[in-house]
């Protein structure tokens, strides 16, 4: 039977509201969206929010018109801008000598209590592990067996509290009901790198329209993150600053600029249009200068958090992956921030039949993540299901 859900997602230029179904012979089987243009957030605050109720019922409506269906309930990608990550390592005794899920659990308790999660002031959306080790033996994400210590690296992601009271306010004036508030960052993270890469520790850089997020992912949790107040918006705006081009016509200059160009490439002139029809004409040497300082301000600010922040955790079968709508699609880009950070870096989309482009990875990687919590929540009632059969003695 077919589970069909709704989830919006909030990115730094575009809301995007998607309904998908899942059960069939695609995980992600979207059957509708809707992606509307609007003014983002920065430093946690909405740049227009006078225009937020009108730009989510737009998003809302384009999708349910694909879908041919009404939403009433929805989940809510939390973007990384109002998320907090905290990670901790713990322990517990195995008075049993067996690991068990009650051990687990108590590990992960144990990382909450240590980092005083109760009081984090917060919503707690997810507890994520990162791996566990019995006596202090290999790491797994499965542990098993007989000891007499369990240890665990455990992720918390908490939302921040304005950006649910401003969402649910939102979307309460449209009479939708909230089913749940979800990390989009996380669920990116877990569609776009896979096990054998998250087993390895991989660096997910999804450079957006405003800001870029880095995202070190280990096992099933984010262990480092940061967000960088810079993305691909900026270096459209230093297009139409210095061309002095309407911002429509500098972000097309953007998307067709080529890093390293052929021959054919060398001696080309960007000709785009402004808000009249007039047709304008750069050539490429006074647009490359534009566009290639704005980049190696992006590309700095990445290879200094790499060097300081994220080097450390990296190992040396770790991968750099490049996803988001704000560099991923200019052709060269990728070589360029390898070049800068002296590490491969692969661009990275969703396996999906709509919306696979890296513009839409966070909204596709918040469906897949509401359709593995729903799967969990399952698991879990038909654990708690057998555990009351067990203790009445019925089969």
């Amino acid at each position: 039977m077919k589970t069909q859900i709704a989830a919006i997602e909030f990115g730094t230029s575009k809301i995007v509201t998607v309904i998908a179904q899942s059960g069939g012979m695609d995980r992600l089987d979207i059957i509708g969206s809707g992606t509307v243009p609007y003014d983002g957030y920065s430093d946690g605050d909405w740049n227009t929010p006078g225009q937020m109720i009108q730009r989510v019922r737009d998003s809302i409506a384009a999708a349910e018109l694909e879908a041919n269906s009404k939403i009433k309930e929805i989940y809510v990608g939390v973007p990384g801008e109002y998320i907090h990550v905290l990670t901790c390592e713990s322990e517990v005794d195995l008075p049993e000598g067996s690991v068990d899920e009650a051990a687990i659990n108590a590990v992960q308790d144990a990382a909450a209590d240590k980092l005083n999660i109760a009081q984090s002031g917060g919503l707690v959306m997810h507890r994520s592990p990162s791996w566990f080790k019995v006596d202090g033996g290999k790491k797994t994400m499965t542990p098993g067996g007989r000891g007499s210590k369990l240890s665990a690296m455990t992720t918390f992601i908490i939302a921040d509290p304005q950006f649910i009271e401003d969402v649910s306010e939102m979307l309460g004036r449209q009479n939708i009901a909230i089913l749940g508030f979800l990390s989009s960052t996380l669920g990116e993270c877990l569609l776009m790198l896979s096990l054998e890469e998250r087993d390895r520790v991989s660096l997910l850089i999804d450079a957006g329209y405003l800001n870029t997020e880095l995202s070190v992912v280990e096992g099933d949790a984010i262990v480092y993150h940061a967000i960088l107040p810079r993305g691909g918006g900026h270096i459209t705006a230093d297009l139409a600053t210095e061309l002095r081009i309407p911002m429509r016509a500098a972000e097309q200059i953007k998307r067709n600029y080529v890093f390293n160009p052929d021959e054919f490439d060398t001696n080309s002139f960007s000709e785009v249009f402004d808000d009249s029809g007039r047709r304008m004409t750069f050539p490429r040497e006074n647009v490359s200068k534009i566009v290639e300082a704005s980049f190696d301000e992006l590309a700095d600010m990445i290879d200094m958090t790499v060097r300081n922040d994220v080097e450390p955790l990296l190992g040396k079968r770790s991968q750099v992956f490049l996803t988001g709508g704000g560099i991923a699609l200019m052709r060269g880009a990728r070589e360029a921030l390898a070049a800068r950070i002296n590490r491969p870096v692969k661009v990275s989309t969703a396996k999906s039949s709509k919306l696979n482009s890296p513009v839409f990875s966070a909204a596709l990687g918040l469906a897949d993540l509401v359709f593995d919590s729903i799967e969990s929540q399952g698991t879990q009632d038909e654990r708690l299901t057998s555990r009351l059969k067990n203790l009445f003695g019925r089969s």
